[in-house]
């Protein structure tokens, strides 16, 4: 038979292709399947997920970017339902419009201790933000990155002074504050002066970091943080003061301004879906 140009060409492109799916089979091994997701309208209802590795995820972009041309990467968030630093990322994820997979990580299971999720994050915290072949395990980074990357909604002015002021206060939170009141700190604390202690260390850091921040803010706040549109400092603020007034009976009443911007943000659909009781792993 003779073979002409345009039939030879459509051999090759078929074998070409048979070749390729073969080698990412034998490379990548089984394709992983992702669930829906939650977003400001509605809330997943999803199973706890033990989280696949990091190279896992890489494996299973790289079949799908090899086949299809136009796919774009999905956002998958590993949380706890009670972690404040996963809860900001939510509430930023839901401020940008982003869809995104939830991978629940029980602590108090132990499952961040697992071998993969030792390979997302070696130092077993959530969240974990994987995107295409990018996995950030830190939620100040993690907001950095949605930021550079996603820019609608954007979660930074472009005035350079309110610009810094978003991100010195996010810095206050996430350095300052959350780290010495997290659930490995305070067992720590408990096992070594008792539990009157642990609180009162707590609620000692948690109405110092308050006080620097309604110092810090009161100039600038209106509706918000920083005028009258969300931003970064609104991210972090809102989780941390609902976890200091839930958890550890902080009176916002001395902080009237930091207590109007938490008001301001509670209002808002983007907050009330990220809320720790409405995500997938939360008890009934």
């Amino acid at each position: 038979m003779k073979i002409n140009p345009p039939m030879l060409l459509q051999i090759s492109r078929s074998y070409i292709k048979q070749v390729k799916a073969d080698n990412f089979q034998k490379c990548f091994g089984r394709h992983f399947s992702n669930t829906e997701t939650p977003t400001t309208n509605s809330i997943v209802n999803a199973s706890l997920v033990v989280p696949i590795s990091a190279s896992s995820m890489e494996s299973d972009n790289s079949k799908k970017k090899a086949t299809d041309s136009t796919w774009v990467s999905k956002i998958v968030l590993y949380s706890f339902w009670q972690s404040s630093c996963s809860w900001r990322v939510r509430f930023a994820l839901n401020l940008k419009g982003l869809s995104y997979e939830y991978r629940a990580v029980n602590l108090g299971k132990g499952e961040q201790f697992t071998s993969e999720f030792d390979k997302l994050n070696p130092l077993h915290y959530v969240p974990v933000l994987v995107d295409g072949d990018v996995v950030i395990s830190d939620s100040y980074a993690i907001l950095l990155y949605l930021e550079e990357k996603y820019h609608q909604r954007p979660l930074l002015p472009v005035e350079p002074q309110l610009r810094v002021l978003n991100l010195q206060a996010a810095s206050i939170v996430s350095s300052n504050m959350q780290p010495l009141h997290m659930l490995s700190v305070l067992r720590y604390m408990e096992e070594r002066v008792g539990p009157e202690e642990k609180q009162l260390w707590a609620k000692f850091h948690i109405q110092k970091g308050f006080g620097a921040l309604e110092k810090l803010l009161t100039g600038s706040a209106g509706k918000y943080a920083t005028g009258d549109e969300v931003y970064m400092a609104d991210v972090f603020l809102a989780p941390q003061i609902a976890v200091a007034t839930k958890r550890f009976n902080i009176d916002m009443s001395e902080f009237p301004t930091l207590r109007k911007i938490y008001d301001s943000c509670e209002a808002l659909p983007e907050f009330q879906a990220s809320l720790p009781e409405r995500q997938p792993d939360a008890p009934p």
